[in-house]
């Protein structure tokens, strides 16, 4: 939700807060039988101590315990703090009570009225911010939603790059004729890559085994395309069965041959390993004397970060360093869980 609507909201319910308690107290004559500044006084009190209940179950109580499925303590908590809230205006009589003086005219049915008022607000409280992470991730949703699309769209015109496919074209006209076993070996790698990019872009998540085979394919049509003059070294450590986003990898591996040194002499280092729900994943290619990864290239760095954030929120971890004729990335996710 924008931060200005946030505010406006916040803004209304203080507004409502205020008016009610002005005019209960205007119903009550409070204006009538006190003087001006103690019954703003009181006004300001009343006010104070109904949006810390508030704010108690918006700031609190839902985020801390509802949002993450601990309904029993919320419950708990939510009626400890309205039992406790109505002795707050009345702690003068709570200490006399005490010292055994009694409670000063404090009833049980004035406390039973209180008690009430404050499980209303504190409802009003913990369901407001429920509305507002609701409005949060359904605008979430709509965006992932977007992201997919994008993500896309930026697959087939960024990462699979006319100059790339173009090149593989070319390459596979030239063997027609003196090789055409391995043309037709090529035009189903080919095939089978835009396949994978098409049937599985807009997946929330893949098995982990078909991305490395897509990423596989597209490390020998770039052999290929640079005559076999490659080396790649692909470790690989993995659980059955991980799932993972679509194409979340590829755009470092496309970075490395796009912009670092990849032969035989200086080979691009690969290592996917899974264990205890956790993925991590490395890509090393080495830069050459005096240059250096673009890390803006492909999907760029921003994008996916952004791709990151939308579709592993806080359960991932992204490292990547550009020192001395190297350029590293380290990625950890957290696995879902099936």
């Amino acid at each position: 939700m924008k931060r200005t609507i946030l505010y406006s909201l916040h803004g209304f319910v203080w507004f409502c807060d205020l008016s009610i308690i002005f005019l209960v107290t205007l119903a009550g004559n409070l204006w009538a039988t006190k003087s001006v500044l103690v019954s703003t006084a009181m006004v300001l009190g009343i006010t104070a101590w109904s949006l810390s209940l508030f704010y108690i179950g918006y700031s609190f109580i839902t985020p801390k315990l509802f949002s993450k499925n601990r309904f029993g303590a919320g419950v708990v908590t939510s009626i400890a703090v309205c039992l406790i809230f109505p002795l707050i205006p009345h702690m003068a009589n709570v200490l006399s009570a005490i010292s055994g003086n009694g409670w000063l005219g404090y009833t049980l049915s004035g406390y039973i009225q209180v008690f009430f008022l404050s499980v209303f607000i504190c409802a009003a409280g913990i369901l407001f911010r429920a509305f507002v992470n609701w409005i949060d991730n359904q605008q979430k949703k709509k965006e992932l939603e977007n992201e997919k699309l994008q993500s896309k769209l930026m697959v087939l015109i960024n990462q699979n790059n006319p100059h790339f496919i173009f090149n593989v074209l070319n390459n596979i006209d030239s063997l027609i004729t003196s090789k055409p076993a391995k043309a037709s070996e090529t035009i189903n790698k080919l095939s089978g890559f835009l396949r994978y990019v098409y049937s599985n872009s807009e997946k929330d998540r893949v098995n982990l085994t078909s991305e490395i085979e897509y990423i596989e394919n597209y490390i020998e049509l770039q052999s290929l395309r640079l005559d076999n003059s490659i080396k790649v070294e692909l470790d690989r450590d993995l659980q059955e069965d991980t799932q993972v986003a679509p194409m979340l990898f590829l755009p470092f591996i496309e970075n490395a041959f796009k912009h670092g040194l990849v032969d035989n002499e200086h080979p691009l280092k690969l290592m996917f390993s899974t264990k205890n729900k956790e993925l991590k994943f490395e890509c090393i290619n080495s830069t050459g004397s005096g240059s250096s990864n673009q890390s803006d290239s492909g999907f760029g760095l921003a994008n996916i970060i952004k791709r990151l954030d939308l579709m592993y929120s806080s359960k991932y971890c992204l490292n990547i360093e550009n020192r001395e004729n190297v350029y590293a990335v380290s990625l950890s996710l957290l696995i879902d869980e099936n």
